[in-house]
């Protein structure tokens, strides 16, 4: 019987293959080993490796399990499985997996790497910083290591300090992957000019990379030319074994840029294209989010939230207050934001998972009925002690983004179904609900791309006719209640009208006056929202009616918006 150490040599001429993306070769060297030896776990997982680097997940999931049975003692395989659960959106079976491998080796830096990237993508600052620290201090040269520290450094409010270290990662190592890195980091900090440099700098390095070229057709400054546009086309025909996300990536870029060069035809193609395709991976279910919306009614009745609230002020004096501003994504909450931030009083804290967080609602959109039945256990267990640690707590979130502000900004825009638990925790809470004109905030949903497989509602047009027509059923309800405690900012006033609008939210607050506000766009801050560009603009009206050019396209939003 042919044993391990006998195949050392035909693994490593395969390994080498594999390492220098000669997939073809790696992949029949390794077969060749696996007939000789089928238990040979060295090749089992990297065979598994080699399918995942192609993008071929099931076959990778196949391989790593074989490797697993070969040998479950080994840290490695967790690590593997964990990978491949995360790139599936399996999200609680990666975490278990990957806690398993450090539980095995907790000086395994490629699985300390991946818990830090797993916390960061699902933004838990304190767990994301924590072991993006504890990867560093094991192997400090270690460049991943070191972009995963950045990474939490951005989502802890460090953003200057982030930026610093992708320019020097982009020193050591200026490949496409690190360019795009600190372009969406100059992005975020409004350094709009270096950052289209470095998604252009991304490209040129690579012109496979889809995040590059997606992130560059995002671009204002980006000007496409036609002939490499089609070249992309033909690589989207060609890709046999594409990542979904990916594709779609590809699809919502050649949309960008055909609407820049006004070929609303070829444009609205790729825009049903993508959509369609994203609606198909994502497969949402919009009954259940009208039946969660009509069970968050059930359980935030009116008595149950005046019998429930917190009638004295438990908060630390030193802690600011926050200002909730809320509505559909793409309805203005970003420009209201950015106009009270540009408030000496006032700091931006962008879209906080903190109220999601202490809520317990796990997922503000895109529940089933067990979760939202698991929810609504959850609260008939919230006691007035329980209310006022989580109050403490959120303050104490607040009170780390910032020193010397009175208020800080939460816009979190789904904010909008946890409004009854935000005033039993904040009954003089200051909210802003933000509404824009029906089919100009569905378009700008439809012709956007949202990250993973956040907000599935967006690509079927029924589908998003009905959810905002949902969404405005729940804040009439909330509005039913709280009436003028909420105050609704209409987003075509607010453009029409910049100045009286402006004032008007200002002193909703509870703030005096500064003529800053109107200047919003010279705030230096960072945004993190789709809406980073445009913010940096004075208030204009080229969004208004954007839809018209797509009209053709659009019918069935029409007919499910009414």
């Amino acid at each position: 019987m042919i044993k391990e150490q006998e195949l050392i040599s035909e693994f490593q001429i395969a390994y080498d293959h594999h390492s220098k993306k000669n997939f073809n070769k790696a992949e029949i060297l390794y077969k060749k080993i696996l007939k000789k030896l089928p238990t040979h776990y060295d090749t089992l997982r990297h065979l598994g490796i080699l399918y995942q680097d192609q993008q071929m997940f099931d076959m990778a999931e196949r391989y790593y399990q074989r490797a697993y049975k070969t040998n479950s003692k080994h840290f490695s395989i967790y690590n593997n499985l964990g990978t491949i659960k995360f790139l599936q959106f399996k999200m609680d079976e990666a975490l278990k997996f990957y806690k398993e491998a450090f539980k095995m080796n907790p000086k395994f830096v490629p699985v300390i790497n991946n818990i830090s990237a797993f916390y960061h993508r699902a933004f838990c600052e304190d767990e994301c910083i924590k072991f993006a620290k504890l990867a560093l201090s094991i192997e400090p040269n270690n460049l991943n290591a070191k972009i995963n520290f950045a990474k939490a450094m951005s989502i802890n409010n460090k953003n200057k300090e982030s930026l610093k270290i992708f320019e020097e990662i982009v020193e050591i190592q200026p490949d496409t992957n690190n360019y795009t890195n600190l372009g969406t980091a100059y992005r975020d900090t409004g350094e709009i000019k270096k950052s289209y440099i470095c998604f252009t700098k991304a490209l040129e390095c690579d012109t496979d990379n889809v995040s590059a070229f997606f992130n560059l057709s995002a671009s204002k400054l980006h000007q496409p030319n036609e002939a490499s546009l089609i070249e992309y086309e033909k690589k989207l025909k060609l890709s046999k074994n594409l990542y979904q996300p990916d594709k779609a990536s590809i699809i919502f870029a050649l949309y960008n840029n055909y609407n820049k060069l006004k070929n609303y035809e070829k444009a609205g193609k790729f825009l049903l294209h993508g959509n369609k395709l994203l609606d198909k991976w994502i497969n949402s279910n919009i009954n259940n989010e009208e039946k969660f919306l009509d069970e968050i009614k059930k359980i935030y009745t009116p008595d149950f939230i005046k019998n429930n609230s917190l009638v004295r002020n438990i908060q630390d004096a030193e802690s600011p207050e926050p200002i909730f501003i809320l509505g559909m994504p793409r309805s203005g909450t970003t420009l209201c934001e950015q106009i009270l931030s540009s408030h000496s009083e006032v700091f931006g804290g962008g879209e906080l998972k903190h109220i999601i967080d202490i809520s317990e609602i796990g997922n503000t959109v895109g529940n089933n009925m067990k979760l939202i039945n698991s929810y609504k256990d959850k609260v008939k267990k919230m006691t007035p002690i329980v209310l006022s640690k989580k109050y403490l707590d959120y303050s104490k979130k607040l009170k780390k983004l910032t020193t010397g502000h009175k208020f800080v900004t939460d816009k979190m825009p789904h904010n909008f179904v946890l409004i009854g638990f935000i005033k039993m925790l904040f009954p003089n809470a200051k909210i802003i609900f933000c509404k824009r004109e029906k089919m100009d905030n569905c378009f700008s949903l439809f012709a956007h791309k949202f990250v993973d497989k956040s907000h599935g509602y967006c690509y079927s047009q029924k589908n998003l006719g009905k959810y905002y027509d949902l969404h405005l059923k729940l804040m009439d309800y909330w509005l039913d209640i709280f009436k003028d405690q909420i105050y609704i900012l209409n987003h075509e006033k607010l453009v029409e009208n910049q100045e009286k609008y402006s004032k008007e939210i200002v002193g909703y607050c509870g703030l005096e006056w500064e003529p800053e506000c109107l200047k919003f766009y010279d705030t230096k801050r960072d945004v993190k929202t789709a809406s980073n560009e445009q913010v940096r603009e004075p208030i204009n009206k080229k969004s208004f009616a954007a839809w018209k050019k797509y009209e053709a396209y659009l019918e069935p939003l029409k007919k499910s918006l009414g």
